[in-house]
């Protein structure tokens, strides 16, 4: 006999219920691919769209092992996801998405902003990103070159540095803002 949940996909808070970020494993991944996508490519649309993300494939094949969400609305389905790499220095947020409502944009930006804020949790951004956001930024440019060994690093000032992003095919000038473990 066939279930119904069988043949349709399971709502995100059917299973994880609202309001609370889960971390989602690799089977969530492949089963809420295309909704997490749609949240990324909501919140990177005014930029031109994220340039490692095109797809819900993307996500599926993606190297980030950290994702989380949550639901915060009346639907039934995830509302917010963030991404990232787990590191020897923690964990490298790289992605956020969002479903483009008020509530949704600043409830993910407050989530990024206390994550900075945690030991354990970095991110790479604009600086103009980072003073918006009024995340402090890591000047210590041994700090740096220890979290981001292996990368080629060009550095201006201020702990601003600039480097390729491979991905985007594009040298950009970043900063590196939360609490890595070093």
């Amino acid at each position: 006999m066939i279930k119904l949940i069988d043949i349709l996909n399971e709502a995100f808070a059917d299973k994880y219920g609202k309001d609370k970020y889960v971390e989602l494993g690799t089977k969530d991944i492949r089963d809420f691919a295309d909704s997490i996508y749609d949240l990324i490519a909501t919140a990177y649309r005014d930029s031109g769209g994220h340039f490692e993300f095109q797809s819900g494939q993307d996500v599926i094949n993606s190297d980030l092992n950290y994702w989380i969400a949550t639901d915060i609305d009346q639907d039934p389905d995830a509302d917010i996801t963030i991404g990232g790499k787990r590191t020897n220095y923690g964990t490298k947020v790289t992605t956020i998405g969002q479903d483009g409502e008020r509530l949704s944009k600043k409830s993910a930006i407050t989530k990024l902003v206390n994550m900075m804020k945690t030991r354990g949790f970095y991110a790479e951004m604009d600086e103009d990103l980072a003073n918006k956001l009024g995340l402090s930024i890591i000047t210590d440019e041994d700090i740096i070159r220890k979290v981001m060994s292996g990368k080629e690093l060009e550095f201006t000032s201020n702990g601003r540095y600039k480097r390729s992003i491979s991905a985007a095919s594009k040298v950009k000038e970043k900063v590196l803002v939360g609490i890595p473990k070093v």
